[in-house]
Protein backbone atom coordinates (compact mmCIF):
# COMPACT_ATOMS: atom_id res chain seq x y z
CA UNK A 1 0.00 0.00 0.00
CA UNK A 2 1.05 3.35 -0.77
CA UNK A 3 0.63 6.28 1.73
CA UNK A 4 0.77 9.58 0.95
CA UNK A 5 1.31 12.25 3.77
CA UNK A 6 -0.21 15.63 3.48
CA UNK A 7 2.56 18.51 3.00
CA UNK A 8 0.45 22.07 2.20
CA UNK A 9 2.79 24.60 4.08
CA UNK A 10 6.68 24.82 4.10
CA UNK A 11 6.69 23.05 7.84
CA UNK A 12 5.18 20.13 6.53
CA UNK A 13 7.03 20.20 3.63
CA UNK A 14 10.18 20.34 5.50
CA UNK A 15 9.32 17.53 8.03
CA UNK A 16 8.46 15.39 4.99
CA UNK A 17 11.50 15.42 3.47
CA UNK A 18 13.83 14.92 6.09
CA UNK A 19 11.73 12.17 6.85
CA UNK A 20 12.31 10.78 3.65
CA UNK A 21 8.77 10.77 2.52
CA UNK A 22 8.18 9.91 -0.91
CA UNK A 23 4.68 10.38 -1.47
CA UNK A 24 2.73 13.68 -0.55
CA UNK A 25 -1.10 14.71 -1.13
CA UNK A 26 -1.36 18.45 -1.75
CA UNK A 27 -5.17 20.32 -1.18
CA UNK A 28 -5.52 23.30 -4.08
CA UNK A 29 -6.57 25.30 -1.61
CA UNK A 30 -3.23 25.99 0.10
CA UNK A 31 -0.77 24.53 -2.21
CA UNK A 32 -1.80 26.19 -5.59
CA UNK A 33 0.96 28.72 -5.28
CA UNK A 34 3.79 26.15 -4.28
CA UNK A 35 3.07 23.18 -6.28
CA UNK A 36 6.67 23.43 -8.15
CA UNK A 37 8.40 23.14 -4.32
CA UNK A 38 7.50 19.49 -4.60
CA UNK A 39 8.88 18.22 -7.62
CA UNK A 40 11.71 16.00 -6.09
CA UNK A 41 8.99 13.72 -4.62
CA UNK A 42 8.38 10.40 -6.38
CA UNK A 43 4.71 10.65 -6.18
CA UNK A 44 2.33 13.44 -5.45
CA UNK A 45 -1.54 13.56 -5.39
CA UNK A 46 -3.52 16.88 -5.84
CA UNK A 47 -7.16 17.46 -4.10
CA UNK A 48 -9.91 20.40 -4.38
CA UNK A 49 -9.99 19.98 -0.59
CA UNK A 50 -12.96 22.09 1.18
CA UNK A 51 -15.01 24.91 0.46
CA UNK A 52 -13.65 25.29 -3.12
CA UNK A 53 -14.19 26.64 -6.65
CA UNK A 54 -14.29 24.51 -9.23
CA UNK A 55 -13.27 26.76 -12.18
CA UNK A 56 -10.31 28.12 -10.36
CA UNK A 57 -9.51 24.11 -9.46
CA UNK A 58 -9.42 23.05 -13.21
CA UNK A 59 -7.66 25.94 -14.33
CA UNK A 60 -4.86 24.75 -11.87
CA UNK A 61 -4.83 21.43 -13.13
CA UNK A 62 -4.60 22.39 -16.55
CA UNK A 63 -1.41 25.07 -15.99
CA UNK A 64 0.33 22.88 -13.50
CA UNK A 65 -0.15 19.39 -14.86
CA UNK A 66 3.79 18.67 -15.03
CA UNK A 67 3.94 19.14 -11.71
CA UNK A 68 1.56 16.31 -10.06
CA UNK A 69 0.96 12.70 -10.95
CA UNK A 70 -2.53 12.38 -9.98
CA UNK A 71 -5.40 14.69 -9.30
CA UNK A 72 -9.11 14.09 -7.76
CA UNK A 73 -11.81 15.22 -9.55
CA UNK A 74 -13.95 18.44 -7.96
CA UNK A 75 -15.96 17.19 -5.41
CA UNK A 76 -18.87 17.48 -3.02
CA UNK A 77 -18.80 15.25 0.66
CA UNK A 78 -21.46 13.19 0.83
CA UNK A 79 -23.53 14.07 -2.20
CA UNK A 80 -23.38 11.78 -5.46
CA UNK A 81 -25.28 13.75 -7.42
CA UNK A 82 -23.41 16.65 -7.56
CA UNK A 83 -20.36 15.30 -7.51
CA UNK A 84 -20.96 13.16 -10.59
CA UNK A 85 -22.15 16.40 -12.39
CA UNK A 86 -18.84 18.06 -11.64
CA UNK A 87 -17.02 14.86 -12.78
CA UNK A 88 -19.21 14.74 -16.25
CA UNK A 89 -18.35 18.91 -16.77
CA UNK A 90 -14.72 18.34 -15.91
CA UNK A 91 -14.79 15.12 -19.41
CA UNK A 92 -16.47 17.69 -21.18
CA UNK A 93 -14.37 20.37 -20.93
CA UNK A 94 -11.74 17.79 -21.79
CA UNK A 95 -10.07 17.13 -18.58
CA UNK A 96 -10.28 13.54 -18.53
CA UNK A 97 -7.28 12.29 -16.47
CA UNK A 98 -9.11 13.35 -12.86
CA UNK A 99 -9.38 10.45 -10.15
CA UNK A 100 -13.33 9.80 -9.63
CA UNK A 101 -14.37 10.24 -6.19
CA UNK A 102 -17.18 8.85 -4.72
CA UNK A 103 -19.61 10.05 -2.32
CA UNK A 104 -22.67 9.16 -0.37
CA UNK A 105 -22.68 5.73 -1.64
CA UNK A 106 -19.70 3.60 -2.61
CA UNK A 107 -21.58 0.72 -4.95
CA UNK A 108 -24.82 2.85 -6.60
CA UNK A 109 -21.63 5.76 -7.54
CA UNK A 110 -19.77 3.42 -9.48
CA UNK A 111 -22.68 1.77 -11.38
CA UNK A 112 -23.63 5.71 -12.40
CA UNK A 113 -19.90 6.20 -13.83
CA UNK A 114 -19.16 3.17 -14.90
CA UNK A 115 -15.22 3.06 -14.63
CA UNK A 116 -12.83 1.22 -17.11
CA UNK A 117 -11.47 -2.04 -14.86
CA UNK A 118 -8.16 -1.29 -13.46
CA UNK A 119 -8.94 2.24 -13.11
CA UNK A 120 -7.96 4.09 -10.17
CA UNK A 121 -11.06 5.88 -8.19
CA UNK A 122 -10.82 7.53 -4.57
CA UNK A 123 -13.38 6.79 -2.08
CA UNK A 124 -14.66 10.10 0.14
CA UNK A 125 -17.80 10.06 2.71
CA UNK A 126 -20.36 7.83 3.88
CA UNK A 127 -22.68 8.86 6.71
CA UNK A 128 -22.22 6.20 9.35
CA UNK A 129 -19.06 3.55 10.10
CA UNK A 130 -21.44 0.08 9.62
CA UNK A 131 -22.24 1.29 6.02
CA UNK A 132 -18.76 3.09 5.19
CA UNK A 133 -17.02 -0.43 6.23
CA UNK A 134 -19.72 -2.56 4.79
CA UNK A 135 -20.03 -0.52 1.66
CA UNK A 136 -16.03 -1.05 1.75
CA UNK A 137 -16.37 -5.13 1.98
CA UNK A 138 -18.46 -4.84 -1.47
CA UNK A 139 -16.31 -2.94 -3.38
CA UNK A 140 -15.68 -4.69 -6.78
CA UNK A 141 -12.04 -6.17 -6.86
CA UNK A 142 -11.32 -4.77 -10.35
CA UNK A 143 -11.14 -1.49 -9.18
CA UNK A 144 -8.21 0.09 -7.30
CA UNK A 145 -8.82 2.19 -4.90
CA UNK A 146 -7.32 5.52 -2.82
CA UNK A 147 -8.79 5.98 0.44
CA UNK A 148 -9.68 9.94 1.37
CA UNK A 149 -8.75 10.90 4.79
CA UNK A 150 -8.93 6.93 5.32
CA UNK A 151 -5.91 6.80 7.43
CA UNK A 152 -7.75 4.10 9.96
CA UNK A 153 -7.75 1.34 7.20
CA UNK A 154 -3.63 1.50 6.75
CA UNK A 155 -4.03 -2.45 7.05
CA UNK A 156 -6.97 -2.76 4.78
CA UNK A 157 -5.56 -4.15 1.61
CA UNK A 158 -8.69 -3.28 -0.40
CA UNK A 159 -6.84 0.08 -0.87
CA UNK A 160 -3.55 0.83 -2.85
CA UNK A 161 -3.07 3.96 -1.41
CA UNK A 162 -4.20 5.79 1.61
CA UNK A 163 -3.08 9.47 2.65
CA UNK A 164 -2.84 11.14 5.99
CA UNK A 165 -5.24 14.00 5.75
CA UNK A 166 -7.23 13.04 8.50
CA UNK A 167 -4.44 13.04 10.96
CA UNK A 168 -3.30 16.43 9.79
CA UNK A 169 -6.78 18.24 10.10
CA UNK A 170 -6.89 16.60 13.65
CA UNK A 171 -3.80 17.74 14.67
CA UNK A 172 -4.35 21.37 13.48
CA UNK A 173 -7.63 22.41 14.78
CA UNK A 174 -7.24 19.98 17.92
CA UNK A 175 -10.40 17.80 17.20
CA UNK A 176 -11.17 15.01 16.24
CA UNK A 177 -14.38 12.43 15.38
CA UNK A 178 -14.50 9.36 17.50
CA UNK A 179 -17.04 6.24 16.10
CA UNK A 180 -19.63 5.00 18.66
CA UNK A 181 -21.49 2.52 17.28
CA UNK A 182 -22.94 3.70 13.44
CA UNK A 183 -22.25 7.42 14.29
CA UNK A 184 -19.38 9.86 15.80
CA UNK A 185 -18.78 12.62 18.29
CA UNK A 186 -16.28 15.01 18.39
CA UNK A 187 -13.18 14.70 20.74
CA UNK A 188 -11.31 18.46 21.48
CA UNK A 189 -8.15 18.56 22.78
CA UNK A 190 -5.84 21.46 24.61
CA UNK A 191 -7.95 23.89 26.43
CA UNK A 192 -10.97 23.14 24.74
CA UNK A 193 -11.19 19.48 25.70
CA UNK A 194 -10.46 19.51 29.27
CA UNK A 195 -13.41 18.36 30.43
CA UNK A 196 -13.58 15.99 28.02
CA UNK A 197 -10.47 14.02 29.39
CA UNK A 198 -12.56 10.66 30.88
CA UNK A 199 -14.42 10.55 27.61
CA UNK A 200 -11.07 10.35 25.80
CA UNK A 201 -9.53 7.42 28.82
CA UNK A 202 -12.76 5.58 27.82
CA UNK A 203 -12.02 6.30 24.06
CA UNK A 204 -8.38 4.95 24.48
CA UNK A 205 -9.04 2.11 26.61
CA UNK A 206 -11.75 0.73 23.93
CA UNK A 207 -9.71 1.23 21.04
CA UNK A 208 -6.47 0.26 22.67
CA UNK A 209 -5.57 -2.84 20.52
CA UNK A 210 -5.44 -0.37 17.40
CA UNK A 211 -3.39 2.23 18.60
CA UNK A 212 -0.62 -0.40 19.87
CA UNK A 213 -0.95 -2.35 16.17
Amino acid sequence: MKIYFNANNKAHLEVLRDCGVKNVLLSHRYSYANITKFKDFDSVMVVAGTKGNAEKYWEFLRSKREYYDYATQFDVYYDMEETIKYYNKEKEQGIDWTLPVLQENYLQHISRIRPEPDSYVCLGEIHGKLETEDQIRKLPANLKYHGLAKGKYIQDRTFSSIDTSAWISAAMSKKTEIWSSNTTYSMFFGEKGRGMIPQLRHSCEVYKDNMNK
